[in-house]
């Protein structure tokens, strides 16, 4: 297999865990704001942890994402 090709399915294969990652986040922001009055202070700070958690993570498998698309631009 050609290097353009290994780099373009490691791209694929980190755009699938970003989606992951961006339908867990906005899964888990909609349960909080639907049961906000419901829950717990333990389980709401959790929630909270696992949001700013997502955030990031979004944010660097971004980071990641781009630095290999340049990347191509050399291949």
């Amino acid at each position: 297999m050609a290097k353009i090709d290994v780099v373009k399915e490691k791209i694929n294969y980190l755009k699938v865990w970003l989606g992951v990652f961006i339908v867990t986040l906005i899964s888990l922001i909609g349960w909080l704001s639907s049961h906000y009055d419901e829950i717990s202070t333990i389980r709401f700070l959790l929630s909270v942890v696992g949001i700013i958690w997502l955030v990031i993570s979004i944010h660097f498998l971004n980071k990641n994402i781009l630095k290999k698309i340049e990347s191509l631009e050399e291949l």
